[in-house]
């Protein structure tokens, strides 16, 4: 009688055994604002062409910003008279709801009240400057009841590679009790 052939019991490959889990769930609470400009962050760094170049709008698919999509204003940075102005391009729904109204196509410093642009006008200025991440994180007193949390990230980008030409920001503002 002929003997079957065994198969080769071999262990799985390490490589590819699952990380290990927690024995118990984490108590750390999350901020998922902090979090969404970290991922964001994140996306931006990866897809710069190179180390000292920035990456353009056109470089992000909209699948890939769909989990921001609502909260993310691309502004156009456009140089007058020795200053930075920027224009509304595209403007994500809730920014709309926390700004009180779709301002795409208007000039920033037209478009909001001196009292509101003068409080954030210079991370924008400090993001082409830099050409680099500039993020907010802050509570501030409401002059209603409560304070507001704002979670702001402003990416600069550059269809050229060099020059910032656009701004991408991610604006996040929650109600405090």
């Amino acid at each position: 009688m002929a003997k079957k052939p065994r198969p080769i019991d071999a262990p799985p490959p390490s490589g590819y055994a699952p990380a290990p889990k927690p024995h118990r769930p984490s108590t750390i609470p999350v901020d998922f604002a902090i979090e969404n400009t970290r991922q964001l962050r994140d996306l931006w760094s990866a897809k710069r062409p190179g180390r000292g170049s920035l990456p353009a709008y056109r470089f992000f698919d909209e699948l890939e910003l769909r989990p921001w999509t609502d909260n993310l204003v691309l502004y156009g940075v456009e140089r007058s008279d020795d200053q930075l102005v920027y224009r509304f391009k595209k403007v994500g729904k809730n920014v709309v709801e926390i700004d009180g109204g779709d301002f795409s196509g208007q000039l920033m410093h037209r478009a909001l009240p001196p009292t509101q642009l003068w409080a954030v006008i210079g991370h924008y200025d400090a993001a082409v400057r830099t050409r680099g991440p500039v993020e907010f994180h802050d509570t501030i007193a409401s002059p209603a009841s409560g304070a507001v949390k704002w979670d702001k990230l402003l990416l600069p980008l550059s269809d050229e590679g060099s020059e910032v030409d656009h701004l991408l920001m991610l604006l996040y503002a929650e109600w405090v009790g």
